[in-house]
């Protein structure tokens, strides 16, 4: 592979979400900082949505990492489920022992219950994260509103982070879901990146894979490449990818614009939907020849009938 040709000690741009390899733009930041000191500070529910590939499930692992012991975590990503089906994930993952006879929701809802009331007792707080939580049901996160209640003791014990796609704040701005948009705390958006933070990831995933920073690139094949990915670090990592494995099967020692735009080509199904901020505005067309003669015709009308408009006045006054 082209690691080693590129003094690589892996790859750079691979798509698993390896804490080592965060990159904290400013949105970044913000939604980590604000994820960390919601359940730190017992919040209640945090919220965190952005389009697909902004790197919400890197932010994720890098929380599970620096959580506290004293924070049990969760983390779900099948979310296809119902109430009683998450509640079982959550106490599996808990180590709590459940009996095969009891499969009920009433009897999931108590043995959580008794858990959360024993780490009440110990000032533990335990922290259920959901990925893709758009994919969650109305009756599943109303239940999940009821079961994290700050105005409860044991409501407090229990923190809920999710984390999905915009369409995640279509269905909370539901009216079913009205009682349980009160209880979200924090709620905040990844962006993707602009230029500039786009040229700074890229050097961050070279210098952290043991490359030689900006010299694997060239400004300009970085730069189509980002207009490319409007932002999307998803986007952004396999273009890299297979630009650098272009450029490795034509022994390049880097990775100009022909090859950029090679890749991208090969690539072109993944250019995002929509307008990120990097988006080309339009070009401005100077007028043709025939736009100007229309518009001196229409001005020259409007000169004749003002003047015609002037000459009547005079002549009724007279």
């Amino acid at each position: 592979m082209y690691t080693e040709f590129y003094g690589f000690a892996e790859m750079p741009f691979g798509l698993g979400p390896d804490p080592k390899f965060l990159y904290l733009a400013p949105s970044h930041f913000e939604a980590y900082s604000s994820m960390m000191a919601g359940i730190r500070e017992q919040k209640g529910v945090i919220v965190i949505t952005g389009e697909v590939g902004t790197g919400k499930t890197l932010l994720i692992r890098t929380l599970l990492n620096d959580l506290a012991d004293d924070i049990k975590t969760v983390f779900v990503f099948h979310t296809g489920l119902s109430l009683k089906d998450l509640l079982k994930q959550i106490l599996l993952q808990l180590d709590v022992p459940l009996w095969e006879k009891e499969e009920n929701l009433a009897y999931y809802l108590r043995t959580l219950g008794g858990y959360l009331d024993e780490r009440l007792s110990r000032n533990e707080t335990v922290a259920v994260i959901v990925d893709e939580a758009q994919n969650l049901d109305e009756d599943t996160l109303e239940g999940l509103g009821r079961l994290c209640d700050p105005e409860t003791p044991v409501g407090k014990v229990l923190q809920i982070l999710l984390v999905g796609h915009p369409e995640l704040e279509e269905k909370l701005g539901g009216d079913k879901l009205r009682a349980f948009r009160h209880k979200i705390k924090v709620h905040r958006r990844v962006a993707p990146l602009n230029r500039e933070e786009g040229m700074r990831y890229v050097e961050h995933r070279l210098r952290v894979a043991g490359g030689k920073g900006n010299g694997t690139f060239t400004p300009k094949a970085v730069d189509r490449i980002l207009e490319f990915a409007r932002g999307i670090p998803r986007v952004i990592n396999l273009v890299c990818d297979r630009a650098l494995l272009l450029g490795f099967s034509r022994s390049s020692p880097s990775i100009g614009l022909k090859i950029a735009r090679e890749a991208i080509k090969e690539m072109d199904y993944l250019r995002p939907a929509g307008s990120g901020p990097l988006l080309r505005m339009p070009p401005i067309r100077k007028p043709g020849k025939k736009m100007v003669r229309v518009f001196l015709l229409l001005l020259s009308l409007i000169i004749f009938a003002f003047s015609l408009q002037k000459l009547l006045a005079v002549l009724l006054q007279q």
